[in-house]
């Protein structure tokens, strides 16, 4: 299982274990030993009280002091035995004695250490392998504080570009050992990657799994692991990326808002998200003028695109995605925001009509207009309207042989008006006999139709036009 994992493993529990205590300092070496196929490892630290159980050390399945703490990293009591599978013979020095491993097996001496501990161990290891233990270590969160030494280098630590607070997942010992699953608050920490490293999740500054994702994520605490602590649940796992998305959301691009991880984070945990999180992500998909396709009203989808709204049409989102942004009020369908015009106010109600006696002289007059214009463009007689509603968004609408003339938008100067700007109205209006959509060829010919037919009966018939 070790050697599948990688040699950087045994470091990485060495590490983590030094790290667990009060440590300000650890110091790792890594050499090929002449002549041979090994490679010396040393890890020290300068704990104050070193291993309080030397017996801990080489015991497996004891239990772990650490199981009952999230802020602690290790829980199966199992990394220096990890470390030592590999070692074709090594040494622990501490505080209260040493341990030696070797050929002939182990014993233990009255050596100590004053400060710390000191483990040293010889490791099968091709070139490649010291190299990519190198790697591994710089990878490192260091916590601020300690200092970490490898080659007589120090690996300095990085500063988050997002700290946040969140309650997630973790694991702690019950009074019997056993670990298990609890939820608690606590700080997540967002780091950009460096040239060549892949987003991952890291536990308290240790590398569990690569994600691929845009950053790297530190948990503050124990992160759910199976025994090999190579990997988390994939519910855990988006559980972590909602929580990125929503500290980072000001700051992606496109490419992020369209990216795996994006995605899994609002598809199973969408409703962590803020409505300011998720209408960002629509934007960064769609743009920010952007509607629904709404079967319900075809000619409001072509009224958005007139006005330069980005159409979203059901393939382009997951049920789960439609679910979030319907929620969060990103995505509104095309009826919502571009209608078309329907004799009904924003509450759904008919429009109130201008009763006839409350006309002035000049909109009887254009109402006149408009009865005896239509049977000479449109070949049939209409009935029409004035109402006077402001919230109403539309200066007028036809529909079923109706025509209605909203004063509240049109307002008075326009009945007072010059005949070019009410005929203007009337073509645009009338040309709907023949098609409702806008942006139909048919519509467009009707209009210049109805408009031709207009310049005929203006050299014909000039008294139509006299209001």
């Amino acid at each position: 299982m070790l050697e599948r994992k990688g040699k950087a493993f045994a470091i990485y529990e060495l590490i983590q274990n030094a790290l667990d205590e009060q440590t300000t300092r650890i110091d790792v070496t890594l050499e090929r030993i002449a002549g041979s196929k090994h490679a010396l490892l040393v890890v020290s630290d300068d704990a104050p009280e070193g291993f309080d159980d030397l017996s801990h050390a080489f015991t497996l399945f004891a239990r772990s002091k650490k199981g009952g703490e999230t802020s602690l990293r290790g829980r199966f009591n199992a990394g220096e035995k990890m470390t030592l599978a590999l070692c074709s013979k090594a040494e622990i020095r501490s505080t209260t004695g040493t341990v030696i491993f070797d050929e002939k097996g182990r014993r233990r001496t009255g050596a100590k250490t004053q400060r710390g501990s000191v483990f040293t161990g010889h490791i099968r290891m091709t070139a490649e392998e010291i190299s990519e233990c190198e790697v591994a270590v710089r990878r490192l969160l260091v916590p601020e504080g300690v200092c970490l030494v490898f080659n007589g280098q120090m690996i300095r630590s990085r500063r988050p570009i997002r700290t946040v607070e969140a309650s997630l997942p973790t694991e702690i010992a019950d009074a019997e050992g056993f670990l298990r699953r609890a939820t608690r608050l606590t700080t997540v920490e967002v780091y950009e990657p460096l040239d060549g490293e892949e987003g991952s999740i890291f536990e308290m500054g240790i590398p569990i799994t690569v994600t691929g994702d845009r950053y790297h994520v530190n948990v503050k605490q124990k992160v759910p692991l199976p025994m090999d602590r190579d990997s988390v649940p994939p519910a855990y796992l988006a559980k972590v990326r909602a929580v990125v998305l929503e500290a980072m959301a000001a700051d992606l691009a496109a490419d992020d808002a369209n990216s795996a991880w994006v995605k899994d984070a609002v598809q199973r945990h969408g409703g962590d998200l803020g409505e300011g999180t998720v209408d960002r992500l629509a934007a960064l998909r769609f743009g920010e003028k952007r509607v629904a396709f709404d079967p319900s009203d075809t000619e409001a989808n072509h009224i958005a695109v007139m006005q330069g709204y980005q159409l979203v049409y059901g393939s382009q989102l997951t049920r789960q995605e439609w679910d979030v942004m319907r929620k969060a009020g990103a995505i509104l369908p095309a009826g919502k925001v571009t209608p078309s015009p329907k004799p009904f106010s924003p509450d759904g109600e008919p429009l109130k009509m201008l009763e006839p006696s409350k006309w002035t002289e000049r909109m009887t007059a254009v109402v006149a207009y408009a009865r005896r214009l239509a049977p000479r463009l449109i070949g049939v007689e209409i009935d029409v309207v004035i109402t006077s509603t402001v919230a109403w968004p539309f200066a007028a609408a036809y529909g079923s042989r109706r025509l209605v003339l909203n004063l509240g938008r049109l307002g008075h100067r326009w009945f007072e008006g010059d005949l070019e700007a009410i005929n203007d109205l009337l073509l645009h209006e009338l040309a709907h006999e023949a098609c409702l959509d806008h942006l139909s060829s048919k519509y467009h010919e009707a209009l210049t139709r109805l408009g031709a037919r207009m310049t005929g009966l203006a050299l014909t018939d000039p008294a139509l036009f006299r209001l």
